[in-house]
């Protein structure tokens, strides 16, 4: 009985990254899993899709506020408030630290990409999105955009905007 216990076991694949190298398909892709070796195929009959895509929901200062209260519960824990990447949780993580999402770097993404990395993770990050609902993905971005323009002088505002702004500081 050991015997064969120790012989099931020797014949198994513990290798950890099996799991990160398995086949997939990917948009436009060819495959050997599916059949035409495309991956382009149509659902069944009768599929119902998780999510329906919409369209983004209307900049407003409400959207920005949401987007604020979404961040600081979400990602501020990782990236900081300040999205600087200074955070508790990042001073103990040893393998990489979460990155700034105010440097220059950070603010050339495009707003698909980041609505992608909170979607589906990257690097270290995991998928966010089972947590973040479709439309707080956008009002988190809409606030991320505000948080990489605090360098901004208010002269070089539009001067709808420096009003605005005014009204903020005062």
């Amino acid at each position: 009985m050991k015997l064969a216990i120790l012989l099931v076991f020797a014949g198994c694949d513990w290798s950890l990254h099996r799991m990160q190298e398995q086949p997939r398909c990917t948009v436009h892709g060819a495959t050997d899993l599916l059949p035409y070796a495309s991956c382009n195929l149509l659902p069944p009959d009768g599929i119902v899709a998780m999510e329906l895509p919409r369209e983004p929901p209307a900049l407003s200062r409400a959207l920005v506020q949401r987007g604020r209260d979404r961040y600081d519960r979400i990602c501020g824990a990782c990236h900081g408030l300040a999205g600087d990447g200074r955070s508790q949780v990042a001073r103990a993580m040893t393998i990489r630290r979460p990155p700034s999402l105010v440097d220059p770097v950070a603010a050339r993404l495009s707003d698909a990409r980041i609505l992608t990395v909170i979607e589906r993770g990257y690097g270290l990050m995991p998928s966010y999105r089972m947590l973040v609902a479709p439309d707080d993905r956008f009002a988190i971005l809409h606030y991320l955009r505000a948080l990489q323009q605090r360098d901004v002088r208010l002269v070089d505002l539009a001067p709808g905007l420096q009003a605005e702004a005014g009204r903020w500081l005062h």
